[in-house]
């Protein structure tokens, strides 16, 4: 059975379900009727290449990104701290 990720207008969670193709919810745990929404998702990833990359180029670009994430949230809350 296909898995389908539904959000809810009215209390703003999101949840997945395991349902028929045929099936549709429309009424949320929170008891709130007609308030789902059926989340688009994609079944792959897509990736733009200007060419053929080599093996390891894509996870390598992830930990760069990745590290200069953790240095600018590392900035921030010193920044932070510094205020305090």
């Amino acid at each position: 059975m296909p898995r389908y990720t539904y959000r809810c207008d009215a209390c703003a969670e999101y949840f997945e379900v395991f349902h028929s193709i045929h099936d549709r919810l429309t009424d949320c745990k929170c008891g709130s009727e007609g308030s789902l929404k059926r989340v688009p998702s994609l079944p792959f990833r897509v990736s733009i290449n200007q060419g053929p990359q080599k093996p390891g180029e894509v996870v390598r670009e992830f930990i760069e990104d990745t590290r200069r994430e953790i240095e600018e949230e590392k900035r921030n809350m010193k920044g932070e701290l510094d205020d305090i």
